[in-house]
């Protein structure tokens, strides 16, 4: 007891030392708002992209036929293996026609289908395990992987018809450009690639399509794995 109370005595004497920090009312609501905001979160994506869109290649009778999931084919080194065209519409055979009025048929079944882009998603490894990854808006994207695989991208969507055009290059792509066609080519190193190939086209009509590492997070897709027979 006579112990408690000498220490008692020496904190008295000394408060003095001790400092007690006085928080203005204000202080205490700015806080309470900041911790209220910091527990706000953003508001939930939501996707209203109404377009359909799928992959197609040629087929015997001058029209387009559907691919989905997988398509295979002999990979040859330098040879083409695939060329995909994307319409917006899901049909599974495309009658005869020039691709301009294909595409310009499935797209005008949307109000403002002008608003909408069109991107592509690329995905492979190679046997020592070196992955590529890569989201394609422009040519160049993908030309870290160039000897492995070579993309070539159109517009076939806005050329004139019956008029030869080749792929496009970075300094043609415009506010107008549709990414509407890819074309898959073995390239020299072709046989590292370990399995398949997925291939993704998708549409968007804004940043907020992407999430934070840039990945498309939207349902206006369609993807297909690419197989070497």
């Amino acid at each position: 007891m006579k112990r408690f109370v000498i220490i008692l005595c020496v904190l008295l004497l000394c408060g003095c030392d001790f400092k007690y920090k006085t928080i203005d009312s204000n202080e205490l609501i700015f806080d309470a708002n900041k911790e209220t905001e910091s527990a706000v979160q953003e508001p939930k994506y939501e996707d209203e992209n109404p377009v359909e869109i799928s992959l197609y290649v040629d087929n015997a009778f001058g029209g387009l036929d559907i691919v989905k999931d997988e398509f295979r084919d002999t990979w040859r080194l330098k040879r083409d293996i695939v060329v995909f065209g994307s319409l917006f519409t899901s049909e599974e055979i495309i009658e005869e026609d020039y691709f301009q009025n294909m595409w310009k048929n499935a797209a005008e079944k949307y109000d403002d289908y002008f608003k909408y882009k069109t991107g592509w998603h690329v995905y492979f490894k190679l046997t020592d395990g070196t992955i590529y990854d890569q989201m394609v808006f422009k040519p160049s994207d993908v030309d870290r992987f160039y000897d492995y695989l070579e993309i070539y991208l159109y517009d076939s969507a806005n050329q004139p018809i019956g008029v030869w055009y080749s792929h496009l290059t970075d300094n043609q792509m415009t506010e107008d450009t549709v990414l509407t066609s890819m074309k898959l080519t073995a390239g020299s190193l072709y046989e590292q690639i370990d399995g398949e190939i997925t291939v993704t086209v998708f549409t968007y009509d804004s940043e907020d399509d992407f999430d934070e590492s840039g990945k498309y997070r939207g349902n206006s897709l369609s993807t297909v794995k690419v197989y070497n027979n």
